[in-house]
C-alpha cells in the first residue's frame, strides 16, 4: 500500500478518536466503559497496522469508546503477543496478529516465544486474507516460473539471492519451500523488514523475492519486477497468466496470510461475543473494506471456533513441514 494512503488512513483513524462517546454496547456487562487497545506486534505503517487502524476507526464509533492501536514491535511479533497474553482478560486489550507472528514465529523461532497461540488466547476473528507473489528482477532474464527454474538449476551461473524478513516469515518459508521442492541451491539474505527487502530486489541487489502485490504491482507495470508465481491458492485477476503454488502441487503448509483479532484467555464470554459482533459489523464498513479489499487481498470474517481451528491446522502443517526439513526428508 502506498505511503500516502497509509498516512491518510492513519490521520483519519486518529481523527476518529475525537468523536463523542456514549453508552456501552452491553447493558449487562457495562462493557466497554473505557478505551480499548488493539496491540499490533509490528511497527507503525506496516500492513497489519494499516488494517488495524481502519478497523479501529469504525469500532470507535460502533462501540462508542476510543479504540486505540498500540504498536509493540520486536522479535517477529513475539514481544507484542507476550504483552497481550499477560494482560488482564477484561476486554480492554486485544491482539491484532497475523500468520507470521501467531503461527510462523512459534514454529520457526530459534528462541522460545514464551506464549502459546492456542492456550493463551481466545480467537475473535480473522478479518483479512492476502496472498503474496514471487518476483524476479528483470535483469535475471526470465519471463515466467519455468524459465526461472532453468536459470536456478544452471550451476555454471552465479547463485541466486533472495531476501527474508524474519523467522517463520512468508518471505523465507515460501522460497525455501520452492528450493526444497525443486532441489535448488539459493542464497538467503536477511533483512529487518519487507520495505528494504523489496527495495533491494527492485535495485537488483537480490534477484528473486516475495512481495505484497498491492505494493509491487506498480513496479511490475513500470518494468522493474517480473511475476513468477502466486504464493496462494487462486490466481490473481491482476496477473491472470501467473500460476499459483497450489497448481505446482505444493499445498502444505498453507502460506496465505491472515490478519485477525484474539483476546487473552479468560476474557468473559459475554465480552468476547459482544466484541465479535462489533468486529463483524465493522468488517463490512466502507472504511475497512476500502483498505482490506485490493490486489491479492480481501476482507473476510472467520470468527470464533472456525478461526481457532485454522490456527491449529496451520500450526500442525508448519510443524510437520519443519520436522520433514529437519530430518532431511
Amino acid at each position: 500500500m502506498p505511503n500516502s494512503s497509509r498516512r491518510k488512513l492513519i490521520a483519519l483513524a486518529l481523527g476518529s478518536l475525537a468523536l463523542p462517546f456514549a453508552s456501552p454496547v452491553s447493558a449487562q456487562t457495562g462493557w466497554p466503559a473505557k478505551e480499548i487497545h488493539l496491540v499490533v506486534p509490528w511497527p507503525a505503517g506496516g500492513e497489519s497496522d494499516v488494517y488495524a487502524r481502519a478497523l479501529a476507526q469504525d469500532l470507535s464509533v460502533r462501540l462508542k469508546q476510543p479504540v486505540i492501536v498500540e504498536n509493540r514491535a520486536g522479535a517477529t511479533g513475539a514481544i507484542g503477543i507476550r504483552h497481550v497474553a499477560r494482560s488482564k482478560p477484561d476486554g480492554y486489550t486485544f491482539l491484532f496478529g497475523n500468520t507470521t507472528s501467531v503461527v510462523g514465529n512459534v514454529v520457526s523461532s530459534l528462541e522460545p516465544v514464551q506464549f502459546d497461540p492456542v492456550a493463551d488466547f481466545t480467537p475473535i476473528a480473522a478479518i483479512v486474507e492476502s496472498a503474496y507473489v514471487f518476483w524476479a528482477h528483470p535483469a535475471l532474464g526470465v519471463k515466467n516460473f519455468d524459465e526461472f527454474l532453468v536459470r536456478a538449476r544452471d550451476r555454471s551461473k552465479p547463485q541466486l539471492a533472495f531476501g527474508v524478513t524474519g523467522a517463520g516469515a512468508l518471505s523465507e518459508l515460501s522460497v525455501e519451500q520452492l528450493a526444497r521442492h525443486y532441489k535448488l541451491d539459493l542464497l538467503k539474505v536477511q533483512y529487518k523488514g519487507s520495505a528494504p527487502q523489496l527495495s533491494d530486489l527492485i535495485a537488483g541487489h537480490t534477484q528473486i523475492g516475495t512481495a505484497d502485490p498491492s505494493v509491487a504491482l506498480g513496479h511490475y507495470r513500470e518494468g522493474r519486477l517480473v511475476p513468477l508465481l502466486v504464493i496462494g491458492n487462486e490466481r490473481l485477476p491482476e496477473l491472470p497468466n501467473v500460476p499459483t503454488r497450489k497448481e505446482l502441487g505444493i499445498r502444505e503448509p498453507d502460506l496465505t496470510i491472515w490478519n485477525g483479532l484474539l483476546a487473552p484467555a479468560g476474557t468473559p464470554r459475554e465480552i468476547v461475543d459482544a466484541f465479535t459482533r462489533a468486529v463483524g459489523e465493522s468488517v463490512k464498513s466502507t472504511v475497512y473494506k476500502g483498505v482490506a479489499d485490493g490486489p491479492g487481498r480481501r476482507a473476510l470474517f472467520l470468527s470464533g471456533p472456525a478461526f481457532g481451528e485454522r490456527i491449529k491446522r496451520e500450526l500442525d502443517e508448519r510443524r510437520r513441514y519443519k520436522a520433514a526439513v529437519d530430518s532431511g526428508k
